[in-house]
């Protein structure tokens, strides 16, 4: 009778024993994951749009540059939807994330996704596309008053006299502006001497190429015969104004200017259809941005290249240098930075 009841408080001993040694084990485990997952950073990546084929390219740079730095990344393609746009940063922010990236599809309406990160105390960069009235904490982008200065010095070179036509990107897009400023500092004085004439210029809503095509159409209806050069906020938008130029068959007797050096661009440039892209290196673009990211992380200050206005707030503003491509240095240009392939610029396979 001693030995079972021996037995029995050994067994019950034994058991607790095993008891506490697991739930120990347990709390360890927990103890040891959690300033792993805490130190991590989560950016989350909202892209307004990726039907362009530059925006396909910042993501996929993007992904890679944080993936190499240790950074999570959670991004989401809006397709030019804001009122999407807004419910996947909730979605993000809901999420966990230590700072937000936004390229806005709408500069205006996605104030009110800043305002919900702001509220969660997220840091927001605003990412090549300013969002006005909203108070991000940096805006980083291209030198976009340099591209409008680049088309229109190259232009004013080879066409100094004769009638021009612009069209601009969305409105709404900071971008848009500063380009036009950019172009419009360079052509003021050829029109002051009467040497050049702007026949017409425009906004592009949403950057659609078919729109540009449709409008250089009726344009050529009234100009054919006068319009010498065209003035386009991206090659996407340069792409529908030489298709229209082709079908009134003066293509090659118009001098055309976009920006982003997209393959089917350079491809144009090569053979003569387009006079010159903007080359924006992403990547350069991107690794700053990361570089941020971790500094607003680590509440680091942030150095700023000046500040730009985004309607009520003056934002630290970080600019990439950009550089003109036209057929003579796209060698040394996009295939040398291996942005394009040799044998996709010229279709040699």
């Amino acid at each position: 009778m001693k030995k079972r009841l021996w037995g029995r408080a050994l067994s019950f001993i034994l058991g607790l024993m095993v008891l506490v040694s697991a739930t120990g084990c347990e709390k360890r485990t927990e103890k040891d994951i959690r300033p792993e997952k805490d130190d991590k950073i989560v950016v989350g990546f909202s892209l307004g749009t990726l039907m362009e084929d530059r925006w396909i390219r910042d993501r996929d740079i993007f992904i890679s540059k944080a993936e190499q730095e240790g950074i999570e990344v959670i991004v989401n393609n809006a397709n030019k939807d804001s009122d999407l746009q807004y419910e996947q940063v909730k979605t993000m922010l809901s999420q966990g994330i230590d700072v937000l990236v936004i390229a806005p599809n709408d500069s205006v309406s996605e104030a009110k996704c800043v305002k919900a990160a702001k509220e969660e105390k997220v840091p927001v960069i605003s990412y090549d596309r300013l969002v006005s009235n909203s108070n991000v904490d940096v805006y980083i982008s291209f030198d976009n008053h340099q591209v409008g200065q680049i088309m229109a010095e190259y232009l004013t070179e080879n066409v100094p006299r004769g009638g021009y036509i612009i069209l601009g990107g969305s409105e709404n897009d900071s971008n848009s502006k500063m380009l036009y400023e950019g172009a419009m500092s360079v052509l003021q004085p050829f029109i002051d001497k009467g040497d050049i004439e702007i026949l017409d210029q425009t906004w592009i809503d949403g950057w659609i190429r078919e729109s540009a095509y449709d409008f250089m159409r009726e344009e050529l209806k009234s100009y054919k015969d006068r319009v010498k050069a065209v003035i386009c906020g991206n090659d996407s938008l340069a792409w529908g104004v030489i298709d229209a130029l082709s079908e009134a068959q003066i293509a090659e007797q118009v001098q055309v200017t976009g920006q982003d050096a997209d393959l089917v661009a350079c491809q144009r440039i090569v053979t003569g259809k387009q006079a010159l892209t903007v080359y924006k290196p992403i990547k350069d673009l991107v690794e700053k941005t990361v570089e941020v990211c971790i500094a607003l992380k680590n509440g680091d200050e942030i150095q700023s290249d000046g500040y730009i206005d985004d309607g009520n707030y003056k934002i630290p503003y970080i600019y990439i240098g950009v550089q003109a491509v036209t057929k003579d240095n796209i060698d040394e240009t996009v295939i040398k930075d291996g942005f394009h392939l040799y044998e996709d610029v010229y279709q040699t396979e």
